[in-house]
């Protein structure tokens, strides 16, 4: 019995461990959308099931977008010492790069997943990835993206739509549900519910009704008076530390930074729970308000701009980052 005991340790010990998921995003020096990247970085991350890293040509900073913060890569293409399962691919600066879309379909055809979310669509679009497939992006990239590529069959109602190997999302705010229904595909329901309840997010809905989305009088009021004052737009510093949630930092820096009344800005360079360096800018601006980020929920930035701006400019912001607080939702 003792032997049996010891040959059985001796057997679980010689069994090489499963390894989780590899899922790497995209980023590139010249820019990249702020909650397009760190919202997947933070849900894949918060689960533990996944091995999540943030890619680029090189380990220089990324400059996010809107707002005043970089990103630091967790690795480059070159480094990378295994074929990602999973590829996710935010709205990048430029959305067409020879080298990069190579890449891509490299990976497409070793058989790993590829996803896109919102303005990213562009991407695979222009590397043959979306050809004959159903797909869908922002609501104001959509007209411009199937005119230009007419062999997609683009949609407008779900927010992630799944064509076998691929993967799209509507704008910016549908990474968060499409992570979340990812991550269920990856490490199962059980996981996907938990860490939802974690990051205290709703759980996915898929339905979506995109045509809902357009500029109407009321945004292009809301749009029109903000610019008309974006000379003196507030500067909202958003504050970290070590440690701090990216999450809830991503969706912050994002809404404040599209109300055409603020810029937002990073309080401090610190690197999140998750391992994700965050790096301020060198001379921050003089803050005139300061945010406090308390969840990653995006409504939760879109009640406190109300709160400062009134309904009106939180509906526009809404409507930019194609959330369902655009329909009173």
């Amino acid at each position: 019995m003792v032997r049996l005991f010891v040959f059985l340790l001796a057997l679980l010990a010689a069994t090489p461990g499963v390894a989780k998921p590899l899922v790497v995003i995209l980023a590139d020096q010249r820019g990249v959308e702020t909650t397009d990247l760190i919202a997947p970085y933070a849900v894949l991350a918060e689960s533990g099931a996944v091995d999540v890293r943030v890619v680029a040509p090189t380990l220089a900073p990324v400059r996010l977008m809107p707002g005043q913060a970089w990103v630091r890569p967790q690795t480059t293409y070159a480094a990378l010492t295994r074929r990602p399962d999973v590829v996710i691919v935010p709205f990048l600066m430029p959305a067409y790069d020879p080298s990069r879309d190579a890449w891509l379909r490299a990976q497409a055809q070793a058989g790993a997943r590829i996803v896109s979310i919102c303005a990213g669509a562009e991407t695979l679009a222009r590397a043959g990835l979306l050809d004959g497939r159903e797909a869908t992006t922002h609501w104001y990239e959509l007209n411009r993206l199937a005119k230009a590529f007419p062999k997609v069959r683009w949609r407008r109602d779900q927010r992630w739509i799944v064509d076998g190997p691929v993967t799209t999302t509507a704008g910016v705010t549908a990474s968060i549900p499409a992570s979340l229904a990812l991550l269920h595909d990856l490490a199962g329901d059980a996981v996907m519910r938990e860490t939802a309840a974690r990051l205290q997010l709703p759980l996915p809905v898929q339905r979506h009704d995109g045509a809902a989305f357009r500029v109407g009088t009321d945004a292009a009021m809301s749009g029109l008076a903000g610019w008309l004052n974006v000379w003196r737009a507030e500067k909202v510093a958003v504050r970290i530390a070590d440690g701090f949630d990216d999450l809830a930092f991503a969706t912050a820096l994002d809404a404040w930074s599209r109300t055409n009344r603020s810029e937002a800005f990073a309080s401090r360079s610190a690197t999140s729970r998750h391992g994700l360096t965050i790096i301020a800018p060198a001379k921050p601006p003089r803050a005139a308000r300061t945010i406090d980020p308390k969840d990653g929920d995006p409504t939760t930035a879109l009640k406190a701009i109300a709160a400062a701006y009134g309904k009106a400019t939180a509906r526009y912001v809404a409507l930019t980052l194609e959330h369902p607080y655009w329909l009173g939702q």
